[in-house]
């Protein structure tokens, strides 16, 4: 491919915590090759911008495109990627070398800032993020009920059989 364009954003729920990141590469004709929409654990927002750049470029590199334009809604990290603004927190800077590392895999790249009023597609993607694990934690939660509702009535001879059936279960995963 010649030239994509890369939408990436990141969001902590906290400083730190929970985070995610969304990623959409697309064509010149604004056409998405690839959607990356992932919880990666916990960090600060600064921070989990970088790590969404750096997932968003190890994606875009098996494309081999000969041209690269980033979009990031951080205006702070854009600004230090292109040298404008520094940053003096050791963790910060470590991720701005690794990022730069990866930008410097393409044969031509540039990283720009964009609101994320205009460009919705890669914070829709943080939010899915999100959204999908708590819809993980509501299922488990039922599911956890569901069995209380189940196992309340069942008598000793018959809770011995399940925690067997469980066992066996559990060597089989």
């Amino acid at each position: 491919m010649e030239k994509l364009f890369v939408y990436v954003a990141g969001k902590a729920r906290g400083k730190p915590g929970a985070a995610a990141i969304g990623i959409a590469i697309t064509d010149k004709q604004g056409n998405v090759i690839e959607e990356v929409s992932k919880l990666i654990g916990r960090s600060i927002p600064q921070a989990v911008v970088y790590q969404a750049l750096i997932e968003g470029c190890k994606r875009t590199l098996a494309y081999s495109p000969q041209s690269v334009i980033f979009f990031a809604d951080n205006q702070s990290v854009v600004n230090q990627l292109n040298g404008i603004l520094e940053t003096r927190e050791p963790h910060l800077q470590h991720l701005l070398e690794i990022s730069k590392g990866c930008l410097n895999k393409f044969p031509e790249w540039r990283v720009n800032f964009i609101d994320s009023n205009v460009h919705r597609k890669a914070p829709r993607l943080v939010e899915r993020a999100f959204h999908n694990r708590l819809q993980e934690e509501m299922t488990h939660e039922n599911l956890d009920l569901r069995l209380l509702a189940y196992t309340a009535s069942l008598s000793n001879s018959d809770m011995e059989q399940l925690i067997e059936h469980a066992e066996r279960l559990q060597d089989k995963g």
